[in-house]
């Protein structure tokens, strides 16, 4: 299990050992959860080689990176002890690649968090705001309305319909509907201006965010923010990919063959299996003694 990071000792006879420890484990959601710590920077670190990748090699995120994450840190744990070993592994492999993965997990543990703070997949808590908003701004309407102070058409309008776009564009609406006739109803609402506005604002975002139904309907763009994050991600997801294959996977190929699994899982393996240790020995039974696989 990672540990947090080391507090900065003063340089001593040992001081460049182990200076810089991988933070605490990641969240089982990157969505709303608190960045980790050092993540931005170690995002930051691998952009300029995930950019170079080209666009049409570039694979989307359907994973959850917490899992990713774990799985790095247990196939790093798994071959630490036997880096020796691999330095006879012949090219593409390289070390100091394979180690970097740690860092490269973290960031993209970073990277994703950006993209569900602000993307549609994670509109939830402002759904909910804005549920609460529409039905304290629709309540006050329609008694406006009954006490003759609003016109009934608009307010009916903004009454009838169902789902979760037609509540957003309700915000919009009544946001606009108590704006318009603000002479008319001061002093009569304990609705405030903050109020208004706050549903006028969470009614613009989540129409940004909120694609239409059906498929005659014109596409909604997302907004630049949030595609310059999800390209970062998944850049960095790209990378991640390539690196774990051609070098974490690769090492444990080489030390384990057929019990790879076991001590370096897939990206996406949900448990990692403990291999079984002949006879009480030291090493695996399937260890590799010969020559590297170039397979």
């Amino acid at each position: 299990m990672p540990r947090a990071p080391a507090t900065k000792k003063p340089a001593g006879k040992n001081s460049d050992k182990n200076t810089q420890k991988t933070p605490a484990a990641a969240p089982d959601r990157a969505d709303g959860a608190p960045a980790l710590p050092g993540s931005a920077e170690a995002a930051a670190e691998f952009m300029d080689e995930a950019r170079r990748i080209p666009a049409r090699e570039i694979r989307p995120l359907r994973a959850d990176v917490a899992l990713v994450h774990h799985n790095i840190r247990a196939g790093l744990d798994a071959v630490g002890p036997r880096e020796a070993e691999l330095l006879k592994l012949p090219a593409p492999f390289d070390l100091g690649a394979m180690k970097s993965l740690g860092r490269l997990s973290l960031g993209l543990v970073y990277a994703a968090a950006q993209v569900d703070r602000s993307s549609p997949g994670t509109t939830k808590k402002l759904l909910q705001r804005a549920h609460e908003l529409r039905d304290l701004l629709l309540s006050a309407a329609v008694a406006l309305m009954k006490a003759g102070v609003l016109p009934a058409q608009r307010v009916k309008k903004i009454m009838a319909g169902s789902g979760a776009r037609d509540m957003v564009q309700d915000c919009v609406d009544l946001a606009q509907l108590f704006r318009d006739h603000a002479a008319e109803v001061k002093g009569k609402t304990a609705i405030t201006r903050a109020q208004i506005d706050e549903t006028a604002a969470i009614g613009d975002q989540l129409l940004s965010l909120l694609k239409p139904k059906g498929p005659k309907g014109p596409k909604a763009k997302a907004p630049e923010p949030v595609k310059s994050a999800v390209e970062a991600r998944d850049r960095l997801w790209t990378l991640l990919g390539r690196r774990h294959e051609e070098q974490l996977r690769r090492a444990g190929m080489w030390l384990w063959i057929g019990e790879v699994d076991a001590h370096v899982p897939p990206l996406l393996a949900r448990t990692a299996r403990k291999a079984k240790k002949p006879n009480g020995s030291g090493a695996s039974g399937s260890d590799r003694g010969g020559a590297p696989d170039e397979g």
